[in-house]
């Protein structure tokens, strides 16, 4: 699916076409808010107040990289969220992807990885997105997405190496 055309039939007027654009950004904008928050009644209420903002702000959309723009607006949707209600900023880390019963070792590895690294490599592996796709939701070049998520499983290899 062409996401780009269907927000430009968007702000053309077809409002029925929103269907379509909240099912092919809903899992991004979930995993963007999901990093930041760990209540899961409050992330439902981001994740509303993401696609409510998003319909404010779509008319003066013209970016061409809608997922970017998306994952973006999500993201600070979060951070304002953990602002106003002066939380401390707990990154969220793998034991909200990972099962740490089920993998102990990746849950202990996923923890040494920074922020980028880790979000990339969650992206590729969890999400199954593609280097391509991986590229436009974090406005980064894919030859930056391949060399973090190298950087990444590096990481990852010798962490668990070193715990077993």
């Amino acid at each position: 699916m062409d996401l780009e055309k269907v927000v430009e039939q968007y702000q053309r007027g077809n409002k029925e076409v929103f269907n379509k654009i909240y099912a092919e950004t809903y899992g991004l904008v979930r995993f963007a808010i999901y990093q930041k928050i760990q209540n899961k009644y409050i992330i439902e209420d981001l994740i509303q107040d993401t696609y409510m903002k998003v319909c404010q702000m779509i008319p003066a959309y013209s970016s061409h990289n809608f997922q970017a723009w998306i994952y973006t607006i999500a993201k600070n949707i979060a951070l304002d969220y953990i602002k106003k209600k002066k939380e401390i900023l707990v990154e969220q880390d793998a034991c909200d992807f990972v099962d740490k019963d089920t993998h102990p070792y990746l849950y202990f590895a996923l923890r040494h990885l920074d922020e980028i690294e880790r979000e990339v490599f969650l992206l590729k592996v969890l999400c199954g997105h593609t280097t391509k796709k991986i590229s436009m939701i974090m406005n980064i070049s894919p030859s930056n997405v391949n060399q973090t998520f190298y950087h990444a499983r590096k990481k990852l290899q010798e962490s668990l190496e070193v715990e077993r």
